[in-house]
């Protein structure tokens, strides 16, 4: 009995939304020196490919856990739209920008996520935010801004104003994808949604692939990162944060991003070399205090949001 017992408390603790986003965004984090690895040897496009390729192919060997789906008639838009955002366009404007910038400055611009998703929870699913929320994740911002303010040009950032631009509009596409999983995660198992995200941006990616620069290195961990892209990031991160998607409020869950500057940062200084000092492990206090600050108290006021004002 202690051993089931165990058991059932790891499997609760698996499915808990708040432990699901902490392994999301630590695994995030890490995306970024993985994804700095592989672009500095390979296309951008290729990667990407790959990454989904190796995903949907942990997924078929899952398909027999995704229960029963009810497909409701017009959702193939919402599921397409979020094919698109994230993984299309997110993926490949991602990608890029860590060709011009370092992982820790790419993620930093994430933090901006939170910001976005709240405001447009309230405008789109009449989600209700308190101050309390906006304050945290105000905090948090400030801190990721410090982490890597002093960022400057070096040979793993050759033109970091490029890449924090594309970063952003990368973000913009979170923001979008977000809101899309919010809506389906009511009616859609979170296993099913990573899977279709990852089966359709296979096939959406498919017309890139002669535009992309190929190459016949062969790099051991450049090809390691991109295992690692898509059996663990696009499967593990992606799969954690819909399923806390579909118990928490968007605002809620996006308030989690403002870790991932700090868990790049940390990776990209134990595998990239990147630079982590002093006033950015204040910046890391910060930011974990404006999470920690965001999730406690009424920031939350209405923690069912409405979806009916979003029409199918």
């Amino acid at each position: 009995m202690p051993d089931l017992t165990m058991t059932m408390n790891l499997f609760v603790l698996a499915r808990n939304p708040v432990v699901c986003l902490m392994v999301a965004m630590a695994v995030w984090g890490s995306s970024f020196a993985a994804m700095k690895l592989a672009v500095a040897v390979y296309d951008p496009i290729l990667i990407t490919f790959a990454r989904l390729l190796i995903a949907s192919g942990v997924f078929l060997g899952l398909r027999r856990r995704f229960g029963p789906i009810r497909y409701r008639r017009g959702d193939w838009r919402w599921l397409m739209l979020m094919a698109l955002v994230e993984p299309v366009l997110y993926f490949a404007l991602e990608a890029n920008a860590l060709r011009f910038t370092s992982s820790a400055a790419a993620a930093t611009v994430i933090a901006l996520l939170p910001l976005g998703v709240a405001l447009a929870a309230q405008w789109l699913l009449r989600e209700v935010v308190s101050g309390r929320l906006y304050a945290g994740v105000l905090a948090s911002v400030a801190g990721v801004i410090l982490l890597t303010g002093s960022d400057e040009q070096t040979a793993l950032s050759p033109q970091p104003w490029l890449g924090n631009a594309l970063e952003f509009l990368a973000m913009l596409c979170a923001v979008g994808y977000t809101l899309a999983v919010k809506r389906l995660s009511a009616h859609y198992p979170a296993l099913f949604l990573t899977a279709a995200q990852a089966f359709i941006g296979s096939v959406l990616y498919l017309p890139l692939l002669p535009f992309a620069e190929l190459t016949g290195v062969i790099d051991g961990p450049a090809m390691l990162a991109v295992l690692y892209l898509g059996a663990v990031v696009s499967v593990l991160a992606y799969l954690c944060y819909n399923h806390a998607l579909s118990q928490l409020p968007a605002s809620q869950v996006a308030a989690y991003s403002s870790l991932i500057p700090v868990c790049a940062a940390l990776f990209g200084w134990w595998l990239l070399g990147e630079t982590l000092t002093l006033v950015q492990g204040v910046a890391t206090l910060l930011v974990l205090a404006g999470v920690v600050y965001s999730q406690t108290g009424a920031a939350i006021l209405d923690p069912q949001p409405a979806l009916s004002p979003v029409k199918s």
